[in-house]
């Protein structure tokens, strides 16, 4: 019986002994370790999402960028292509008042200048003739309008001068005028073809006088965007600040003009 006990009471010390070993916490160096490797995942996970942060936020400016481009150059072209377009039965004598462009007279093409293109036609066919002016200002290509008013026989506006695209930072264009060296509706022959020059040459200028604004047969358009916001991560080779940019050319040939 005494053995027993005895037994017992060796097992319970045994069991306690036990017990306090199995809650043996961690060390320091331990948790400095963990602590250690904890902190590094996270600083990568971190790194991570900025890395794809920038990526996303490059992407959509990018995006942004090209489909404002796309979208103002396909509007230009499709309007400037309607420059001259008559309608029947309505006859207008005079041009907007009060604007720069502005000399009294009505024409196919008002204004012709480096930076803007003033043009009259029925733009949207909708039965109705328009006076239409592309121009640069403050970084902004905006899009004129006005109306002729038939009951009155005068203009009004067509809703004011609106944006089409903002960071448009470059709007330039230059004309194909049907004319030579030796100036527009001359006999001379100079290149030997038995024909006066101005049925086959064009003469390229930034800056259509009014006379030759009648001859004037395409449309050279270039226009120069960046994107919204400055990627720091990016420096533009010419220009030295992190703004993305893209340059977009094209020629527009006037269906109606000359006719």
């Amino acid at each position: 019986m005494r053995t027993k006990i005895l037994m017992l009471s060796y097992n319970i010390s045994n069991l306690k002994r036990n017990r306090r070993g199995s809650h043996k916490g961690l060390t320091l160096v331990e948790l400095m370790i963990a602590i250690t490797i904890s902190s590094a995942v996270v600083a990568g996970a971190y790194n991570l999402f900025i890395v794809e942060r920038r990526s996303y936020s490059l992407q959509d400016d990018l995006a942004q960028m090209y489909q404002t481009m796309r979208s103002s150059e396909q509007t230009m072209v499709r309007e400037i292509r309607m420059a001259g377009y008559k309608l029947k039965d309505i006859t207008i004598w005079s041009d907007v008042p009060g604007t720069g462009f502005a000399d009294g007279e009505k024409e196919d093409v008002e204004e012709a200048a480096p930076s803007a293109f003033t043009f009259t036609a029925d733009v949207d066919s909708d039965g109705v003739m328009e006076t239409v002016r592309y121009f640069l200002r403050n970084n902004e290509l905006v899009r004129q309008l006005w109306r002729w008013n038939t009951t009155n026989n005068s203009w009004r506006s067509g809703g004011g001068a609106r944006s089409m695209a903002e960071n448009m930072e470059d709007l330039h264009m230059s004309y194909l005028i049907l004319a030579d060296n030796d100036g527009i509706d001359n006999d001379l022959d100079d290149d030997g073809d038995s024909i006066a020059d101005e049925l086959g040459e064009m003469l390229l200028t930034d800056l259509a006088t009014k006379t030759e604004r009648r001859y004037l047969r395409a449309v050279r358009l270039t226009m120069t965007i960046k994107t919204a916001r400055p990627d720091n991560h990016y420096t533009h080779p010419i220009h030295g600040d992190h703004y993305r940019r893209i340059t977009l050319s094209t020629t527009i040939t006037p269906r109606n003009l000359g006719l």
